[in-house]
């Protein structure tokens, strides 16, 4: 593991539902993914459950640690098990079309562990730039 992530950032609920959204959207076939909000709405549940956020809504979150955690959250998600399967159940199509840049969007999907490691690295990146600044 890249010395990066062996850190702890703070992190409030709006930066794991936002990275959480971001990452849908960018690894999604579709412009908008399916039931959008409904994920955001579950994961954010979640997050009470794993984290313990301050009154004005923020916890430490251990870097080393989070795309497991992430991970972990999203599988129990319904809705994000359906994003991860393509919607014709065509995997085999996917590896050809990908190849050729022929990709029909029905034969893609979100790849759940690919969306926690990003919202990993999202942190990463954000703590970064804040190590950045006070130099």
């Amino acid at each position: 593991m890249h010395e990066r992530f062996n850190r702890i950032v703070l992190a409030s609920k709006k930066d794991f539902t936002g990275a959480l959204a971001k990452w849908l959207v960018k690894q999604s076939p579709y412009t908008v993914p399916k039931h959008l909000d409904v994920i955001i709405e579950k994961f954010d549940k979640e997050l009470e459950k794993t984290f313990h956020f301050s009154e004005l809504g923020f916890t430490n979150l251990d870097l080393s640690k989070s795309t497991l955690i992430f991970n972990s959250i999203l599988e129990k998600i319904e809705e994000m098990n359906i994003l991860n399967t393509p919607v014709n159940g065509n995997i085999d199509h996917l590896v050809i079309s990908m190849c050729t840049g022929d990709i029909n969007p029905d034969d893609d999907f979100i790849d759940i562990l690919a969306v926690a490691q990003n919202i990993t690295v999202e942190f990463a990146t954000e703590a970064d730039s804040d190590e950045l600044w006070k130099s």
